[in-house]
């Protein structure tokens, strides 16, 4: 009888630590595996059984289905035995193609426990989700910055002004791709070579990029069109960026006043003003903007972009795609590659290939992006009409009357009225026909700070740009920059004149003024150097 107690309680104890009997006593979730689950990888999706002790329970069959159908997902297996010494049940998942989430349902015995909602996104980079900018203007990884000082007023380098650019990594669902590596290549200048994108949502690869030989390629000038070729060679990028506002450009934007833009612009261009600079060859050197417009490619592992029309989540065979060349610097901005360029050979057969007639699902994706090196004027480049610093227009004197005999309490220009202020331009640009680079918060024209302004005591005329700031940082880098500025009696309208400061002086004549113009511009916003222009003075009476 001992004995049969013996075995009985055996036999319990064994079925209680392998699984027999009702099933087990606590069931729980574990984890995912890995924590943030990409389109099409495998995730392992872990559960716990326990018996009445609290201790792994092994042998335990565990039964798995999707909380609701999916077919996207693949659950597998269907059942499985709870494992020896951890008491761990495993089922894997796999979601295909498209974002997708799911709950998973483990049953075993009278036990029946949800998991989390399980979410698959991301997946491999795609080309519509690539892209590449300079900055930052908004915080960390922002672009925005299109150019930086690079030369001297003799055309001499500057070597080392700095800017991060940043590649913008993203699957097709516009989610970013973390642990991309991504490779740099450029024209002029140095670039980190290679970055592997940042684990956050932004899936950004930030490198610093800096003046330095080899310089920009020196090109001919050409017309601008919305229409650039489209060809099997051709990757079809317009002929510069539209923050150069190509589509104005004329041939002399120097003339007063301007010629209008045809239906194909022609690139600005001018022969060089400095004292025997020539090319090597002994020709003349003409200059353009292109000729310091710098290419820079990103490029990473990915797929080509595709319209998913019947939204599969995959390429169905009929659908558009973008087919891409070979990755290449397009140093004349032509849109094909040249001999001369470098690239690189996806399909190792030694040259450059352009597109290839087929979606690839795998393959070395790649963008572009264009920085202007600009410089500052000579002495020199002051010729008639100036093609870097223009006169005043219209010009001087900008004299100050009173509407009537005697005091009055605001003068106004002696041209007539309206208006009551006198509103005049001028135009800076650098000996390429570039805007000057201007990445500082106050960078622009206007008033010298610490100069004298009329005779004698407080200033008599206030004179400021259009709208009332000096300009801060650029976002556009037209063929030359032009400033807008207002003169305006300063003296307080609603005072009597006999209150006014300076003291109006009739019958002892007007007030003589003269206000210096200054243009301040800033290399870098990482510790450029600041360029500082007097651009001309303007001067009158005012009575």
């Amino acid at each position: 009888m001992r004995l049969r107690v013996l075995a009985t309680l055996f036999m319990w104890s064994v079925l209680a630590g392998c699984g027999g009997g009702l099933g087990p006593t606590t069931m729980e979730f574990v984890e995912i595996v890995p924590l943030q689950p990409r389109i099409g990888e495998i995730v392992t999706a872990r559960f716990r059984l326990l018996d009445d002790r609290g201790l792994p329970l092994a042998g335990q069959q565990v039964d798995f289905k999707l909380q609701s159908p999916n077919p996207a997902v693949t659950l597998s297996p269907a059942s499985v035995q709870s494992l020896k010494g951890s008491g761990l049940a495993e089922v894997q998942l796999q979601a295909a193609n498209r974002v997708n989430s799911v709950i998973v349902v483990a049953t075993a015995g009278n036990k029946t426990v949800f998991s989390p909602p399980i979410t698959f996104a991301g997946s491999v980079p795609n080309h519509a989700q690539f892209t590449f900018q300079c900055g930052p203007i908004a915080g960390d990884a922002s672009g925005g910055r299109h150019a930086i000082g690079a030369y001297d007023q003799t055309r001499n380098l500057i070597a080392g002004v700095k800017l991060e650019c940043t590649a913008h990594i993203g699957d097709r669902n516009g989610d970013g791709v973390s642990d991309a590596l991504v490779s740099f290549l450029t024209e002029a200048g140095t670039i980190g070579p290679t970055e592997t994108s940042s684990s956050n949502v932004v899936g950004d690869a930030t490198i610093l990029y800096k003046t330095s030989l080899p310089l920009p390629k020196d090109v001919e000038p050409e017309n601008w069109t919305w229409t650039p070729p489209q060809g099997e060679a051709q990757t079809g990028e317009y002929l510069v960026p539209v923050w150069m506002e190509p589509f104005l450009w004329v041939a002399n934007p120097a003339l007063n006043p301007p010629p209008a833009p045809a239906m194909n612009a022609r690139e600005p261009s001018r022969l060089e003003q400095l004292p025997g600079r020539r090319n090597k060859d002994g020709s003349q050197i003409r200059m353009n903007p292109r000729d310091n417009l710098v290419t820079m490619i990103a490029v990473t592992s990915g797929e080509e972009a595709f319209l998913d029309l019947d939204n599969s989540g995959s390429w169905n065979g009929d659908e558009p795609f973008t087919d891409l060349t070979e990755p290449f610097v397009d140093s004349n901005d032509n849109g094909t590659w040249d001999s001369d360029e470098r690239f690189i050979d996806v399909n190792g057969d030694k040259r450059w290939t352009g597109k290839n007639g087929r979606w690839d699902a795998n393959t070395l994706i790649w963008v572009q992006e264009k920085l202007l090196w600009t410089g500052i004027p000579h002495a020199f480049d002051a010729i008639n009409p100036s093609p870097t610093l223009s006169s005043f227009n219209p010009p001087g004197p900008y004299n100050f009357t009173c509407p009537s005999m005697g005091l009055c309490n605001q003068a106004t220009p002696s041209q007539g009225m309206p208006p009551a202020f006198y509103r005049l331009s001028i135009r800076v640009a650098d000996p390429w026909y570039n805007s000057i680079a201007q990445n500082g918060d106050s960078d622009g024209c206007g008033v010298l700070e610490a100069s004298a302004i009329g005779s004698p005591g407080s200033p008599p005329v206030l004179v400021q740009t259009l709208g009332g700031s000096r300009g801060g940082l650029a976002f556009t880098y037209p063929a030359g920059r032009t400033v807008d500025l207002t003169i305006v009696d300063a003296r307080d309208p609603d005072l009597p004149p006999a209150e006014q400061t300076p003291a109006r002086r009739p019958p002892n004549g007007p007030l003589a003024y003269t206000v210096p113009i200054s243009c301040e511009y800033t290399a870098s916003p990482l510790g450029g150097h600041v360029v500082r222009l007097v651009v001309g003075e303007i001067s009158g009476i005012i009575e």
